[in-house]
């Protein structure tokens, strides 16, 4: 959440838009009556916000509310577990559910990707790959103010942001409608390069180039990062294809298996069109990014050798105003 310029110091504005009525709020509200400039405190934690107090705090169309700096986390945490009813919210702009989202995404990922196998991870990355789901069915219009924040600076985390986000989707524009199917497919690309948590950080972020063993053990991360998701029976199948067929060709000279053609899981195919271009149009160790049209353009000699040639022409249809 953003701090207001216009927020008394230490605090940090809240939007009424944010609130989801009757659920309790895990940190303190505060207001600044008329006439001062010192916050005092409205309403307790762990206090339900009713509609009542939705109409005090909102007379005259403004709405003027704050939380210490300090509660900032307990802010975030109240909005990931009530994200998918701000974004249904239509008093909420899709610009700001955006903002939401990909913040929110961001911080969820950066935490379930170093212990990805728990039931409390998979949880929360379901519940947050529904609330893209749900975001990406607003329309068009939404998934291009998804693009427009789409970090350009290389993390594992944003990356798996980005191809999820993406993906969905490309998947949806392919014709993966349900929403069974697209949050399956949005498990996957959160998760896609968790095996990337067995490679060390000097590979990963060395600006040279990498050693002939260390770039062997580069193209194994989908395998071990199959392995790490396998055990796990709550988590799709078709995911997990995802995780470990998204290097993987149509022309066979792919990794790890050297899978060809329609041996390759068609959620892995979207992956590796979406993995491709986020990894051109963001900025790397050992370079710098691409924009939209150099990156397809470049993706476009590998139509039909690397990527499905009807899910390229989607994708490019779909970055498309």
């Amino acid at each position: 959440m953003d701090i207001s310029r216009d927020a008394p110091r230490g605090f940090i504005r809240l939007d009424l838009n944010l609130f989801q009525i009757d659920a309790a709020v895990d940190f303190d509200i505060y207001i600044v009556p008329e006439g001062t400039s010192v916050p005092v405190l409205y309403r307790g934690r762990n206090l339900p916000f009713d509609d009542d107090h939705r109409k005090r705090l909102s007379v005259g169309g403004t709405f003027e509310a704050f939380i210490h700096e300090e509660d900032a986390r307990d802010l975030d945490k109240y909005v990931e577990e009530h994200l998918d009813k701000i974004i249904a919210n239509p008093n909420v702009r899709t610009a700001q559910k955006a903002r939401l989202l990909y913040d929110t995404s961001l911080r969820l990922t950066a935490e379930v990707l170093y212990r990805p196998d728990t039931a409390e991870s998979l949880r929360r990355s379901g519940e947050l790959v529904r609330s893209t789901v749900s975001y990406i069915l607003l329309g068009k219009d939404a998934f291009h103010e998804l693009l427009l924040i789409k970090a350009h600076d290389y993390r594992t985390f944003a990356h798996s942001v980005n191809v999820c986000g993406m993906g969905i989707a490309l998947a949806q524009a392919v014709g993966f409608e349900g929403r069974t199917e697209l949050s399956d497919f949005g498990l996957g690309a959160i998760f896609h390069d968790v095996g990337k948590t067995r490679i060390s950080q000097d590979a990963l972020t060395r600006p040279g180039p990498l050693t002939d063993d260390e770039w062997m053990r580069m193209r194994q991360h989908p395998r071990m990062g199959y392995e790490i998701m396998s055990a796990r029976l709550d988590f799709p199948e078709s995911a997990k294809a995802i995780i470990l067929q998204h290097h993987e060709r149509l022309d066979g000279n792919g990794y790890p298996e050297g899978r060809y053609g329609d041996d390759i899981h068609p959620y892995a195919r979207i992956a590796a069109i979406v993995d491709t271009f986020d990894a051109l149009t963001t900025r790397r160790p050992y370079g710098d990014f691409l924009d939209t049209y150099a990156a397809l353009e470049e993706m476009k000699q590998e139509v039909g050798s690397h990527f499905s040639e009807d899910y390229y022409r989607e994708f490019v249809k779909l970055l498309g105003r």
